[in-house]
């Protein structure tokens, strides 16, 4: 851009910055989604273990303490699992609505100021502290 000072170029911009807000709300819901079925294949598998520690006892006399015990744990760390994906998903929601807030309000402060500066063929608008006192 001729006639700026060097010191006021940058090589990010407005869009720049909007775009990648919107990128990252984007892998916000992608993570929220993935977290869901993370929780739901935890649970699967939580079951399935159950199925199996029954299966064993039941059919195949495998009533150890070592193997039970092993089986229960496994169960309890899908439960985990599960309950973690699940605030982690609760999260991420947060996080898409907390990035969404920061594109609105970022695009709604500067949007209008670049587009103002454009019409009146300006290169870039004035930072506000030339324009105070």
């Amino acid at each position: 851009m001729s006639g700026v000072a060097s010191e006021h170029l940058t090589d990010v911009t407005l869009d720049d910055v909007l775009g990648a807000l919107a990128t990252s709300k984007r892998d916000c819901f992608t993570t929220y989604d993935e977290c869901a079925d993370l929780a739901d294949k935890a649970r699967e598998l939580r079951d399935a273990l159950r199925v199996l520690a029954a299966d064993l006892r039941e059919r195949h006399n495998v009533v150890g303490r070592l193997t039970s015990s092993a089986l229960d744990r496994l169960s309890e760390s899908m439960d985990s699992l599960a309950r973690k994906a699940e605030e982690m998903r609760t999260e991420s929601l947060h996080a898409a609505e907390s990035v969404e807030h920061a594109h609105d309000e970022m695009h709604d402060a500067y949007k209008p100021v670049q587009q103002a500066a454009a019409d009146a063929g300006l290169a870039m608008p004035s930072a506000r502290v030339h324009n105070e006192g």
